[in-house]
Order: structure tokens, then sequence, then C-alpha cells
């Protein structure tokens, strides 16, 4: 799933001479202060439906979501990377959100000076900039008209935030259709240049299933209001379903670690949850057939990403896997989702990397947070501990997020007074 496309200028200086020769300009810098990784649009709706419209040929889609970081200008970056067919953009827009689909002071947003563009399969497509000056924490809203052939291939599906199928690009139009997912819109950049950059990724912890909609209550969420004054920006990169050896709902974290971590514009430290899905989901409802996980393969999984994130220059920065027992309740997946067994992985998972961060074997990484103790209930440490539990006993609600972002922004404190 993906991410951000590096932006660098390349206008010359100068006029050539053999006495003055020209020099390349430097490359102005941009900031990621909001992102959803890409997903392919599955076809499979017996399980998950995607949420999409069914169709958006021709349709007006109107996307509110904060911005995690001020700016004085904004591009925005928009995802066809798991299309087969181009990708025909008509208009887009960038407003202040005044809550649901009403909109205030929209600028149009061009592509090389015009105002639509039609994104090649399998890439993305940065907008030029636009001047809208915004602090940390504004709402803002992106409103997407797509051509008459435009096809749905890529998209985010668990976007915690409503929105909207509308019938015309206005400041209070009538809508068509609600939709909890996010579609083609992949980023937004800055202008303002930030100390660091911090890329969270994970599964649907990290995605924020468990958070309330609409709330901004994911725990990277909570990170970036907890950073931002300090200079340092926030993404999530999280996908619901994600698993760090196979695909699921999305690709494996090792597929998409270069597009969704390495390639964001100034990212230099990487948040990585990962691990659930990969012990809970061999024999259940999701992969029925799938071998049971072995820890072998986890940890070799996981030096492969400390191998590219160190050879990035980048921090790794890994958590330990929360409990789950009785996850998922009235659900086809609640009788096999745990087990013993699984337990007994998740936990010798989370004993090789507390082992790691103190001996520097095994996996080379550059800090642990633990959630596994964070989360888990007094005197059970196999299930959540019912104040940080959203209720279906596998993802944190609000406060657990809160209090998950809270370790990891004293963790990456700690760091920078080394």
């Amino acid at each position: 799933m993906t991410t951000f496309i590096k932006i660098a200028a390349a206008l010359a200086l100068g006029t050539f001479s053999a006495s003055a020769p020209t020099l390349p300009a430097q490359a102005e810098p941009w900031t990621p202060v909001w992102m959803a990784a890409p997903q392919k649009v599955w076809s499979d709706t017996s399980v998950f439906a995607t949420g999409l419209p069914d169709s958006i040929a021709g349709a007006i889609i109107r996307q509110p979501l904060t911005v995690g970081f001020p700016a004085s200008r904004m591009r925005l970056v928009l995802s066809n990377l798991h299309g087969t067919k181009p990708l025909p953009i008509d208009a887009a827009a960038l407003a202040l959100s005044v809550g649901a689909t009403g909109v205030q002071d929209a600028a149009m947003v061009r592509f090389g000076g015009l105002p639509g563009i039609v994104i090649a399969p399998g890439a993305q497509a940065v907008s030029d900039p636009v001047d809208f000056p915004v602090a940390a924490g504004t709402r803002i809203a992106v409103t997407l008209t797509y051509g008459a052939n435009a096809v749905a291939e890529d998209f985010h599906w668990d976007a915690r935030e409503t929105s909207y199928v509308i019938a015309a690009d206005s400041p209070s139009p009538e809508v068509v259709r609600e939709m909890p997912a996010r579609i083609t819109l992949s980023g937004v950049l800055s202008d303002h240049p930030a100390r660091s950059v911090v890329v969270a990724m994970g599964d649907s912890i990290t995605d924020g299933n468990g958070a309330p909609m609409d709330g901004m209550a994911r725990w990277p969420d909570f990170l970036s209001r907890a950073l931002t004054e300090e200079g340092i920006a926030v993404v999530n990169a999280g996908i619901s379903g994600g698993r760090l050896l196979s695909d699921g709902m999305g690709q494996s974290v090792l597929a998409r670690l270069s597009h969704d971590a390495l390639a964001v514009p100034g990212a230099d430290t990487l948040v990585l949850l990962i691990g659930t899905n990969d012990i809970a989901w061999p024999g259940s409802p999701f992969s029925p057939d799938e071998a049971p996980m072995r820890l072998d393969r986890l940890r070799d999984g996981l030096h492969q990403v400390a191998e590219k994130v160190h050879a990035q220059g980048m921090t790794l920065i890994l958590g330990t896997v929360p409990p789950f027992k009785g996850a998922l309740p009235g659900t086809p997946m609640a009788a096999s989702y745990w087990s013993p067994e699984k337990d007994a992985l998740r936990r010798a998972f989370n004993d090789m990397l507390r082992e790691a961060a103190s001996s520097g074997e095994s996996i080379r990484f550059d800090g642990l947070v633990d959630f596994d103790r964070l989360l888990s209930a007094p005197g059970d440490d196999m299930r959540l501990n019912p104040e940080h539990d959203s209720g279906d006993h596998l993802h944190p609600g609000a406060e657990g997020n809160r209090a998950m972002a809270d370790a990891v922004a004293k963790l990456i404190r700690n760091r920078a007074t080394r």
C-alpha cells in the first residue's frame, strides 16, 4: 500500500557559461501532514463490504480530514497505485471543513497548471502547491470530481472518518451517500519543515479500528497532537488486516515498507506494531488452510524490516503485541482467532523483542514500546485491560490509544535528549 512520492525541484539557476557552470537548485522540502495508505479494492465483499459506491464514474466525493502539522502551502497526493486502468480526475478542490459536508474558503487544486489529471495505472499524482495557510489540528476537506470513465481500484478501507458522495461541489451540498472509506486521496503535504517525521505502521490497531468514528482518537492521532508543538510530524500508515509476512486486507509490511514508510518525505522514524494477524489468522476463517505461524518466520521478517529501515538511515521503534483472548465475540472468528497455542507464540514473540532490546542480538532496532504490558488486564495478561478495551477484546478504545501514544511519545522524547 503506499504512500508518498518524494518531491524535488530540478529548476536550473542562472545561465551556463564556461566560467560559471549551471548549478541545480536545492530541492524544496515538503512534510507529510496526513496519510491514508492505499489498498487494492477487493471484489469479494462477502466478509467485508468496501464501503464504496457501486460506481465512481462522474462522482463527486468530499473527504474531510485533520491536518496534523501547520502549513502555508499544501499539496495533495492522489493514488492509483493499485489501479489497472487510468484514473481520470476532472477537478480537485481544497477547503476548510465546517462539519459534515460543509466547507468554506475553497481553493482549486491544479496539476501542472491544469484543473484535472489522468493518473496512470500503478502510479500516484502530486498536485501543484496550493496557498492555504492552516494550523496543526485544522479540519480541511478535499473534494474530487471523477471523470466519466473512472473505476475504483485503489482505496483505504478503515478510514475512521466519514466521507461523502455529494450532488455538487458546493459549500452545503446534497448528500448522495456516506462512506467510511478513503478513496484516491492518500496524502497531504505541507511546506513547513519538520524537525522529525514519524511514520506509524501496523495493522488495525494502528489504523484505528476500535476508535470512535470521526473522533480523531487513533493512537497516531494522539501522538501527532503530543509532538507537533515540538516540530515533529506524525502520519498513520496503518492498514486494518495488515500482516508482516503475507498480504491480508492490504499488502504485507514487507511488500509495502518501501513505499509507505521509506519513501515518505523527510521520514526519519518508523514505529511498527505488527504480528497480531500473522499469529491469529492461520486456522481462522480469514485463512483456514494456513499452517500455524512460527517464531523464526516472524524474527526473520522483522530482521528484514530492520535492515531496510537502517539502510535508509532511519530509526526503528518496535512494539510488543497486545493480548487478544476472547477477541471478536459474536463473529465467525471468535472460536479460532485466539487459542492457547497462539497466545504462547505471542508471548514468545514479545519475549524475543524484549531480549533483543536489551542485548542487541537477533533483531537490531532502536527502541521498544511494551504495548503488551501497557494494555494487559491486571491479573490476566492474556486479555486487554477493560479500561483500554474498545469492547471487542482485540482493539484498544480511545483511552487505550491515548495510553499507547503517551508511551511512544515518552520514548521518542527520551531518545531526543540523549
